[in-house]
């Protein structure tokens, strides 16, 4: 069995700020530092056979808060990064709903109808991430990975893995930062076994 500890980055500046990053990126915010840590504390006795996390630099400044083994092995990718928000990434929520206001809220209330004109698309996140899960699963038949990622990435392998459809891609629950999602797979089943646990943060 493959087991994915599927962890969303810390709290960034830009978080706090509500600006949207995509692609782009901001540092931790010390919030994001200090639950990164109370995260690290609690994997700390977990063996884990690899590290895989986003490019991303906020995903790379979270892993190394998590990581306690200088052995373990940690791959970088760039499928594993956040959904491309084109011409929003940068910009605060605020900002984009004076401009762009439908569309921005068709994304966040409506995502199946939601039509990526210059962002990318909740497919392409999809088809992207689980290649990647696919790949590492093969990979490693018998092991725990620990994954970084971002809150749609990983929504958007939640959805897929459920079987769902776009229009639940924002069912609850919510994928807060550093929060742990946890997901196996067996014999090429899959299975997500918690969404988005914050338990390190009690």
């Amino acid at each position: 069995m493959t087991m994915f500890y599927l962890v969303r980055h810390g709290e960034t500046v830009w978080n706090k700020e509500h600006r949207l990053q995509g692609w782009l990126d901001s540092p931790l915010s010390s919030d994001g530092i200090l639950n990164a840590k109370k995260l690290g504390e609690q994997l700390k006795n977990v063996q884990f056979a690899a590290a895989f996390c986003s490019s991303s630099e906020r995903a790379k400044e979270t892993l190394s808060y998590l990581v306690h083994d200088n052995n373990l092995p940690i791959h970088y990718e760039d499928d594993l990064r956040e959904i491309n928000l084109g011409n929003w990434q940068g910009k605060t929520i605020e900002e984009i709903l004076k401009h762009d206001r439908y569309e921005y809220e068709v994304y966040t209330d409506y995502p199946a109808q939601f039509i990526a004109t210059h962002t990318e698309s909740f497919g392409a996140v999809t088809e992207r991430a689980m290649y990647v899960l696919k790949n590492i699963a093969n990979q490693y038949p018998d092991g725990k990975i620990l994954l970084v990622s971002h809150g749609v990435t990983i929504k958007c392998i939640v959805n897929a893995i459920l079987g769902r459809s776009i229009k639940q891609l924002w069912a609850p629950p919510t994928i807060e930062d550093t929060s742990v999602t946890i997901v196996d797979v067996v014999n090429d089943q899959w299975k997500v076994k918690e969404i988005g646990s914050t338990l390190h943060l009690q």
